[in-house]
């Protein structure tokens, strides 16, 4: 005899209610399974999908401490790098008018994502960027000039000569300004400004050395 709700029953009718109602338990203990049990690798992959984007800048763009471009620069990427956008990431408008956004990856900081009525600098990983880069903007296209630097200049790691040498540039060569460029102090009160480049090489050359390219 088994007791079953408000009455007894007996023999396989008792049996076969009582599996029933085990197996009426599984199915809603699994439909009330939380997602967080759900395979890790699913969970990952969906997330590095969505916040992926791919640089669409034909410069490269400087990552940045804060969403300003007088902030330290904490690195940078190049055209079709990939980066990581921080979850429930929302563009930030900066001064002027320019909107960041904040990546976790290949390093934490902020790029710059153009502005609002302009061209994003980013797209979706799952996108296909055309074989070639768009246009450089001749805005920040340079020259070294031939009088002022007629052994060409030294591309440092930072705004000083004496900051390690990453590379050089002939004289009479292009280079190309970062997007966001600003002439900078020399730290040791030397008569000279600073400027950062990403092309030929990313780094700082002397600003006293540029003049624009025709």
């Amino acid at each position: 005899m088994f007791y079953c709700g408000s009455r007894w029953v007996s023999g396989l009718s008792g049996l076969f209610i009582i599996a029933i109602g085990l197996q009426y338990r599984a199915i809603a203990d699994e439909k009330n399974t939380p997602s967080k049990f759900l395979p890790s690798e699913t969970r990952v992959g969906q997330t590095t999908s969505d916040l992926c984007r791919q640089v669409f800048e034909p410069q490269g763009l400087a990552v940045r401490r804060r969403p300003t471009p007088n902030s330290p620069r904490v690195g940078g990427v190049r055209y079709r790098d990939e980066v990581t956008l921080v979850r429930n990431s929302e563009g930030i408008r900066g001064p002027g008018g320019r909107t960041w956004i904040e990546i976790t990856y290949p390093v934490r900081g902020f790029i710059s994502n153009g502005y609002p009525d302009g061209r994003s600098n980013l797209v979706l990983c799952s996108d296909d960027l055309i074989s070639q880069p768009p246009q450089q903007s001749a805005s920040l296209c340079r020259r070294i000039d031939r009088r002022a630097a007629p052994r060409g200049v030294a591309v440092r790691a930072k705004p000083s000569r004496f900051s390690s040498r990453v590379g050089g540039v002939p004289t009479g060569q292009e280079v190309y300004l970062v997007e966001d460029y600003q002439l900078i102090g020399d730290a040791n009160n030397e008569p000279r400004n600073w400027v950062e480049i990403v092309e030929p090489l990313a780094g700082f050359i002397s600003a006293n050395t540029l003049i624009m390219c025709r």
